[in-house]
C-alpha cells in the first residue's frame, strides 16, 4: 500500500477505537425516588401510601439539593346494626367511614458552597405539614456553617450549625402561642457503606427557638438500602420525632345533662404526645 494512503487511512480506523475507550462524561445530576403502597381491602380496609424524592445537583465547588416526602393512611372503620320486629325479620345494616389517620408531607431547599476542601457555607428553606401532630404548615428558613469531619469512599461524617427562622400554622391554637420565632440548628449525618451493595445512613436535626429554649424539635432519621440492581434499591426507614412542647387539639364540650340536640360550649385545648415514630419500606428508583 501506498505510504501516503496508509497515512490517511490510519487515523480515521483508529479514531473510532480511541473514541470507545473515552469515559462517558459525569452527569451533575443525580435523582432518587422511593414509593412505597399497601392496600387491604375485603372485612378490613385501609390503605397507605408513601414517598420520598431526592434530587441533587453539583457544581465543582456547589451543591444544589431538594428533598420532598410524605406518608399518608386511610383507614375504613366498619359499623355494624340490625333492625327488626323479631330475631328472624332483623336486617344488619353495614356503614362504612374513612379517615385519615396519618398525613405528614415535607419539602426541603439547600443550597452549600465550599470555603475549603472541608468547610461550607449553606443556605436552606423547608415546609412540614403533619396533622396527626397538630402541625397545618410550618416554614423555615437558615443559613450557616458546615463541616465534614470525615469524607471518605466507605465512611462520612458531616455536621452543621445555622440560624433563622420558624412560622407554624397549627390545627389549634391555645391563646398565647408564637406562631413565628427566631431558630438556631444544629445537624449530624453519618453514612456508611457496609457491604459492597448495601449503606447505612442516619441524620440528627435539633432545632430550638430562641425565645422559648423549651421548645425544641429533634429529628432523627435512619434507613438501610441494599441494591438490587444498577438502578434499583430496597431501603427499610425509621424515624423519630420529639417536640418537646407539642401542639395541641381542640376537644369539644358537651353541655351536661346532654340535651337532644347536644349543646356545644366551645373547645378546650388538648396536649399531644411529644413522640411520633415511622418505620417504612420502600423500592429505590436512581436516574
Amino acid at each position: 500500500m501506498d505510504t501516503k494512503i496508509f497515512m490517511m487511512v490510519m487515523p480515521l480506523i483508529l479514531l473510532p477505537l480511541a473514541a470507545q475507550e473515552l469515559p462517558a462524561p459525569k452527569r451533575p445530576w443525580s435523582d432518587k425516588a422511593a414509593l412505597s403502597y399497601v392496600a387491604v381491602g375485603g372485612n378490613a380496609s385501609s390503605q397507605s401510601l408513601g414517598f420520598t424524592n431526592e434530587f441533587k445537583y453539583a457544581w465543582a465547588d456547589a451543591t444544589f439539593a431538594f428533598n420532598a416526602g410524605g406518608v399518608r393512611v386511610a383507614t375504613t372503620t366498619i359499623n355494624r346494626s340490625a333492625l327488626g320486629s323479631s330475631l328472624d325479620t332483623a336486617t344488619v345494616q353495614e356503614t362504612r367511614t374513612t379517615q385519615t389517620s396519618t398525613e405528614t408531607y415535607y419539602a426541603n431547599l439547600r443550597y452549600d458552597h465550599n470555603i475549603t476542601e472541608r468547610l461550607l457555607w449553606f443556605g436552606s428553606a423547608g415546609w412540614e405539614r403533619n396533622i396527626p401532630a397538630g402541625l397545618d404548615a410550618r416554614y423555615t428558613g437558615l443559613a450557616g456553617l458546615g463541616y465534614w469531619w470525615v469524607k471518605e469512599d466507605r465512611t462520612k461524617f458531616f455536621s452543621d450549625a445555622g440560624m433563622g427562622y420558624t412560622k407554624e400554622a397549627l390545627v389549634f391554637r391555645p391563646a398565647g402561642t408564637d406562631d413565628g420565632f427566631a431558630t438556631f440548628r444544629l445537624s449530624a449525618k453519618f453514612e456508611k457503606k457496609l457491604f459492597a451493595t448495601s449503606a447505612f445512613a442516619s441524620e440528627l436535626n435539633v432545632s430550638d427557638s430562641f425565645k422559648d429554649t423549651q421548645n425544641y424539635l429533634a429529628v432523627w432519621r435512619n434507613g438501610f438500602t441494599t441494591n438490587l440492581s444498577s438502578m434499583l434499591a430496597l431501603k427499610v426507614g425509621y424515624d423519630v420525632t420529639y417536640k418537646n412542647k407539642p401542639a395541641s387539639v381542640g376537644v369539644d364540650v358537651v353541655q351536661t345533662p346532654v340535651s337532644t340536640p347536644p349543646v356545644l360550649l366551645g373547645q378546650v385545648p388538648f396536649q399531644l404526645k411529644k413522640t411520633d415514630t415511622v418505620f417504612t419500606t420502600s423500592l429505590v428508583i436512581s436516574f
